[in-house]
């Protein structure tokens, strides 16, 4: 798998899922390297990436607030009305949405992708253990931080 080459597709999808489906406007506000990757947000969302020899694992992550905001916009509801499997369904979606367009992007072909998972919870810390490392995107979204990270 080319790192750069899914770093530069998500940087390219991220705003563009946001604003197509979640009519919100994302700005990307920098990447850092990680020792491991490292979910410890109040919301997340993983998907395991699997090449022809290699593996990764593609993640979000966003306060609460956020994610309700953004799964309200694309399920239509308001935030008072979404239910806890709305949220949990709505963060999945939105993870497989931004992986699907990350691969569509990088054109990998023989790249597959799981099934989405969704964390929902006030404290909590989801961590994959590589040697690698994972790469942190940021993007702000509303004066908050939402995070991709990339780990292969």
């Amino acid at each position: 798998m080319d790192k750069d080459a899914l770093i530069n597709a998500l940087k390219a999808t991220v705003p563009e899922v946001m604003g197509t489906m979640a009519w919100a406007e994302v700005g990307y506000a920098g990447e850092e390297h990680h020792d491991t990757l490292t979910l410890d947000q109040e919301v997340g969302g993983l998907i395991r990436l699997l090449g022809e020899n290699e593996e990764g694992l593609v993640g979000i992550s966003c306060n609460k607030r956020i994610a309700s905001e953004l799964v309200s916009r694309i399920v239509g509801l308001s935030v008072d009305e979404l239910l806890a499997e709305d949220l949990i369904d709505g963060v999945a979606e939105l993870t497989n949405m931004i992986c699907g367009g990350m691969k569509t992007k990088a054109e990998m072909k023989h790249l597959d992708l799981s099934p989405p998972v969704a964390i929902i919870g006030g404290s909590y810390i989801a961590q994959w253990k590589t040697l690698n490392g994972s790469e942190v995107l940021t993007f702000l979204l509303e004066g908050e931080n939402f995070h991709v990270h990339l780990s292969l």
